[in-house]
C-alpha cells in the first residue's frame, strides 16, 4: 500500500485530492494532511510515508524547504509537486531538490494523478526489490568472507605454519595484531550429543550459531580477540592475556540464556604472538581434563600436574581374568570403584592415556569371551551403547565408571548364557550365510527361507540363541570386517563401505561410530598413529 501525505495551504485543494484518491483502497492510503511544511514534518516524524504531495508556496515553511528536509531525513520518500502556471522556476528548483514529478493544481486530471501515483508505487517496489537483492548479496558476501576468515584461522590453529603465513592471513582480512602476550581458550558445549538428541534446538547448526553469538558479544565487550569454530560445539578464543572474568561471564551468559553449560581449557601465555598452534594445543589439552572435573569447569594448563609413576597399567591381567571367569561381580565392581576414586583424587593421568587404559581393561573382558568363542560386540547393549563408544566418548570419568559398573552384570549374564554353548544347526546355517554374504543386501526373509522358517520365527529364535537380533549380528560382522579393511591404506572409505555391504558411505560412518565411538577416518588415524609410534 502506498502511504500518501497531502500538503497544501488551500483546504479546497486538500479536499479535492482526498476525493480523487479513493478511500478503503488496498493500493493507496492518505495518512494525513498538512497546511504547511512544519505541520508536514510533525506528521512525517510520527508516521511512515511513501509519497508527499506538496504545494510549493505555503506560509511558515514552503515546499522547497520541506523538500530539503525530506531529502536529508527521509531520502526514500518520493515527492510530487503541486504547482500553478506561474511556478515554473520553483518547479525547476523542486526537481533539482529531488521531486520526481509535478502536476498543475488547476488542471488536475484524476486518472492522470492516479496513473502518476501508480508509477511511483511501481518504482518504489522495484527499488525495494533491488535493495533487498543488494542486502542479500551483501549478507552473502559478508557471510562468505567470515567463513573464509574462520577457515583460515582454523588452519593456523590446527597446524604448524610459518610466521609469514600468519601475517598474510592477518593482512588479507585486515585483522588487528595481538599484543603480547598471546593466549587461547578452547570452549566445549557440555553434553552436546544429548542436547541435539533432545531436540531443544531446531538443528545442530542453530545450537552452535546461538552459542557462538553469545560468546562473540562477550568477547567484543572485553576488547580485541577472535572467536573460531573448531568443530561442532567447540570453539577457540584467541586473545591477549586471558581475562578470567570474561570466561566466567561466557559460562554464566550461556547458562542463563540457553540453559547450556560450557567447559573451558586455557593455554599458558606466549610472548610470541605467532604461537597460535602451540596455544591452541595447550588449551585443548587443558580442556580434556574436564574428564575429571565435569561440566562447567575452567581448567588452566599451568595448573595441571602429571606424575610419570602413574602411567603404567593399573592392574594385573591375571587377577582380572580370574575374577571374570569366576563371575565375581562384587569383586570387579569394587576394583573399578576403588580405581575410579583414586583417579578422581589424583587427576594426574592425561585423559587420552586414561581412556587407553580403560580400553585395555575392556580388552581383558573381550579376551575372556573370545576364549569361549564369544564376541564382545555381541554382548547385550547396556543403556543402548557399545562399550568402545562409551570409553572413547564419555565426557567424564564418573560417567564412564558408572556405565562400566552397570555393564558388568550384563556382560557376566551374557557370558554365562552364551559361553561355550552349541547353537542349533539352523542358527549356525544362518550365521554362515551372514558370514559369507555380509557384503550383499541380505534380508531376514531370505535367510529364513534357507532354513525353512518364517521370518518372525527365525527372528525370535535367533535372538534367543545368540542374544542379538539378526540385523545387529549382521552389523557386527560387517563392522568387524571394516575394522580389518581400515588397517589397509590402499582402500578408500567409500570402497570399504561398498565391500561390507553399505551403499551409502555416510550410513556406514554413522554405524561405525555408534559401535567404535569414532568415525572410520579417526579409527584409521588411530591405527596408523600407533603403528608409527
Amino acid at each position: 500500500m502506498l502511504r500518501i501525505l497531502i500538503v497544501d495551504d488551500e483546504i479546497l485543494v486538500r479536499i479535492g485530492l482526498k476525493t480523487i484518491i479513493p478511500r478503503d483502497n488496498e493500493e493507496f492510503q492518505v495518512i494525513g494532511e498538512a497546511a504547511n511544511g512544519l505541520e508536514a514534518l510533525k506528521i512525517l516524524e510520527s508516521q511512515a510515508c511513501d509519497v508527499v504531495l506538496t504545494d510549493i508556496r505555503m506560509p511558515e515553511m514552503d515546499g522547497l524547504v520541506l523538500l530539503k528536509q525530506i531529502r536529508e531525513r527521509w531520502p526514500a520518500i518520493k515527492c510530487l509537486i503541486l504547482s500553478n502556471h506561474n511556478d515554473f522556476n520553483y518547479v525547476q528548483q523542486a526537481l533539482r531538490l529531488g521531486a520526481i514529478e509535478y502536476v498543475t493544481k488547476l488542471e488536475i486530471n484524476p486518472s492522470e494523478l492516479m496513473e502518476k501515483l501508480g508509477a511511483i508505487r511501481d518504482q518504489l517496489q522495484l527499488e525495494k526489490q533491488g535493495q533487498n537483492a543488494r542486502t542479500q548479496l551483501e549478507q552473502k558476501v559478508n557471510q562468505y568472507s567470515n567463513e573464509v576468515k574462520e577457515k583460515r584461522l582454523r588452519e593456523l590453529l590446527q597446524g604448524h605454519v610459518s610466521r609469514g603465513e600468519i601475517e598474510q592471513v592477518w593482512r588479507e582480512f585486515q585483522l588487528e595484531l595481538f599484543t603480547s602476550p598471546l593466549s587461547a581458550a578452547v570452549i566445549q558445549i557440555d553434553s552436546y550429543e544429548e542436547l541435539t538428541q533432545n531436540n531443544r534446538f531446531q538443528s545442530d547448526r542453530l545450537l552452535t550459531y546461538t552459542v557462538k553469538n553469545v560468546l562473540n558479544e562477550i568477547l567484543k565487550k572485553y576488547g580485541n580477540g577472535e572467536l573460531v569454530e573448531m568443530a561442532v560445539g567447540k570453539f577457540c578464543v584467541l586473545t591477549g592475556q586471558i581475562n578470567a572474568n570474561m570466561l566466567v561471564e561466557m559460562q554464566n551468559a550461556v547458562q542463563v540464556f540457553l540453559k547450556i553449560s560450557l567447559a573451558i581449557g586455557v593455554s599458558p601465555s606466549y610472548e610470541d604472538t605467532f604461537a597460535l598452534h602451540q596455544a591452541y594445543e595447550k588449551a585443548d589439552h587443558a580442556l580434556s581434563y574436564r574428564f575429571y572435573y565435569g561440566g562447567s569447569c575452567i581448567v588452566y594448563y599451568d595448573h595441571l600436574h602429571v606424575s610419570p609413576s602413574t602411567l603404567s597399567e593399573p592392574w594385573q591381567e591375571e587377577e582380572w581374568m580370574k575374577r571374570i571367569e569366576e563371575g565375581d561381580e562384587v569383586g570387579l565392581r569394587e576394583k573399578i570403584t576403588a580405581w575410579t576414586e583414586e583417579l578422581c583424587q589424583n587427576k594426574n593421568i592425561p585423559p587420552a592415556l586414561l581412556r587407553e587404559q580403560w580400553l585395555g581393561l575392556l580388552h581383558i573382558f573381550a579376551r575372556c569371551l573370545k576364549a569361549e568363542g564369544g564376541d564382545i560386540y555381541s554382548v547385550t547393549l547396556h543403556e543402548q551403547q557399545y562399550p568402545y563408544h562409551v570409553i572413547r566418548n564419555a565426557e567424564t570419568l564418573q560417567a564412564l565408571s558408572a556405565w562400566f559398573i552397570g555393564w558388568l552384570p550384563v556382560f557376566l549374564a551374557y557370558k554365562r548364557e552364551h559361553g561355550k554353548e552349541k547353537l542349533r544347526p539352523e542358527i549356525q546355517m544362518v550365521i554362515r550365510q551372514i558370514m559369507e554374504k555380509y557384503n550383499l543386501p541380505l534380508k531376514v526373509a531370505d535367510l529364513a527361507s534357507t532354513v525353512g522358517y518364517t521370518e518372525n520365527y527365525l527372528s525370535i529364535l535367533f535372538k534367543k540363541e545368540t542374544g542379538k537380533t539378526i540385523t545387529d549380528y549382521m552389523t557386527n560382522v560387517r563392522m568387524k570386517n571394516a575394522r580389518e579393511l581400515l588397517k589397509n591404506p590402499d582402500y578408500k572409505i567409500f570402497e570399504i563401505s561398498e565391500l561390507i555391504g553399505y551403499a551409502d558411505p555416510n550410513h556406514f560412518s554413522r554405524s561405525f561410530k555408534q559401535m567404535e565411538g569414532m568415525y572410520p577416518t579417526e579409527f584409521r588415524k588411530l591405527v596408523f598413529g600407533h603403528r608409527t609410534s
